[in-house]
């Protein structure tokens, strides 16, 4: 649910120091005389790489921002983000062409920033023995000039750098190592939040429920988040026949919809007694005041079914974009009855029924595929269609598919049961 993305940073302004919110800085690391670090560390600096997931990726603004910046504000012709391999060195931004752009370790300056732990200034690198007969100086791009600084990570870890580069001999002032230790924090906080991401999707990913196949019943479900994490989720649980499910989606996108949705998640999974309209109503009365301080709510389409009769008890809470399909063809949508949850205190909801014959169908989405057809409700049809039309995994691979046009998380459910077996 909602609308839009959200809008880039203003870029700071030209020749002036970059102002970025407070962080804390990790501890000084000092020198390390040594090249060559010790093996846990390495290994360790190495699985932090890995955890970015960044060594093949392609040009991301967050990063082409900061070297663009570094340009204009130290008056370069060349800034970089560098991360440092095991044995190469991967350009993040600026990308020279459509394939990331890589080089020895051996023949990177970076390298020694990256040892020496502290910001590297080299006025004149072929007055320089260390870097005097690298290739970046005998050849292209003909480094004179070289400025530096390390981007640490998790404990302390340095993954990588932020670096400019002049083909003229130049001086390095106070104030220019300032701007450039202020870009360098820049860097850090993104790659920070990419690591806070990637986690955090992996563990959403693990918490997305599998698909489950009981006799004439299967349900399974798809969730295409529009950022790294979604605010959509789906589970279910089995008691003995009963089966309970849950679609949910918060308003928003990416991280603050997802902790409202793990919140929503939590408090259902700790009533697995309560009957869908009693359980809406007990957790809309423990998270309202959380849903209220954050300006959020959400749909959901709480629902339990007997496995042995195929009676579905369900509440519709403001969601709506339930379909039944029935085995002789016909499709009803599932009309919303109640309010969502997080819009006011005094409130219930209505518990409906509904019974699934052999061959019939359920069938859930939440609002962001619908936006895909223009979030028209005449889509539902299409979808409808859709179900009827696919198995299971061809029907997710389709809605994958159409969700690479979408604008907001995509989720889906499907719970079929399965025809009768004909009469012999």
């Amino acid at each position: 649910m909602g609308r839009g993305r959200p809008r880039d940073p203003v870029h700071p302004r030209p020749r002036h120091r970059v102002l970025l919110p407070p962080c804390r800085r990790a501890e000084p690391l000092g020198t390390r005389p040594d090249p060559h670090v010790s093996e846990p560390t390495e290994r360790a600096r190495l699985a932090a790489i890995a955890e970015l997931g960044i060594g093949l990726s392609t040009p991301q603004e967050r990063f082409d921002r900061i070297t663009r910046v570094a340009r204009r504000l130290l008056r370069v012709p060349l800034a970089e983000i560098n991360i440092l391999e095991e044995s190469t060195q991967f350009t993040k931004s600026p990308q020279r062409s459509a394939r990331a752009s890589r080089m020895l370790r051996a023949d990177s300056m970076c390298d020694v920033t990256v040892q020496q732990g502290d910001i590297l200034v080299v006025e004149d690198a072929t007055a320089d023995p260390r870097f005097a007969d690298r290739g970046v100086v005998t050849g292209s791009p003909h480094v004179r000039f070289y400025a530096g600084r390390p981007l640490v990570v998790g404990d302390g870890l340095r993954v990588g750098t932020i670096c400019i580069i002049d083909s003229e001999v130049r001086g390095f002032s106070e104030e220019e190592r300032e701007i450039l230790e202020d870009l360098g924090r820049w860097a850090e906080r993104e790659l920070r939040e990419i690591a806070f991401s990637g986690r955090a999707s992996e563990t959403q990913e693990r918490l997305r429920p599998q698909r489950l196949d009981l006799g004439e019943w299967s349900l399974d479900s798809l969730t295409t988040p529009l950022h790294d994490v979604a605010g959509d989720y789906t589970a279910w649980r089995r008691s003995g026949d009963d089966l309970s499910l849950e679609l949910v989606d918060v308003m928003g996108k990416g991280v603050s919809a997802a902790i409202v949705a793990s919140a929503i998640r939590s408090a259902f999974q700790a009533r697995p007694e309560l009957p869908p309209a009693a359980a809406v109503e007990a957790v809309n009365r423990q998270l309202l005041p959380d849903l209220t301080a954050t300006g959020m709510f959400a749909t959901a389409l709480i629902a339990r079914v007997d496995l042995a009769s195929g009676a579905v008890a369900f509440v519709d809470s403001g969601h709506g974009l339930t379909l039944l399909l029935r085995a002789d063809g016909t499709t009803e949508r599932l009309a919303s009855t109640g309010v969502p949850l997080g819009i006011a205190a005094d409130v219930s909801w209505e518990e409906e029924q509904r019974v699934l014959a052999p061959g019939d169908a359920l069938f859930s989405c939440s609002d962001g595929l619908l936006d895909v057809f223009g979030g028209r409700l005449d889509a539902l049809d299409r979808l409808a269609e859709l179900v009827r039309s696919n198995d299971d995994p061809a029907l997710f691979e389709r809605l994958h598919a159409l969700a690479d046009d979408a604008h907001d998380d995509v989720t889906a459910l499907v719970l079929r049961r399965s025809k009768a077996p004909a009469p012999s």
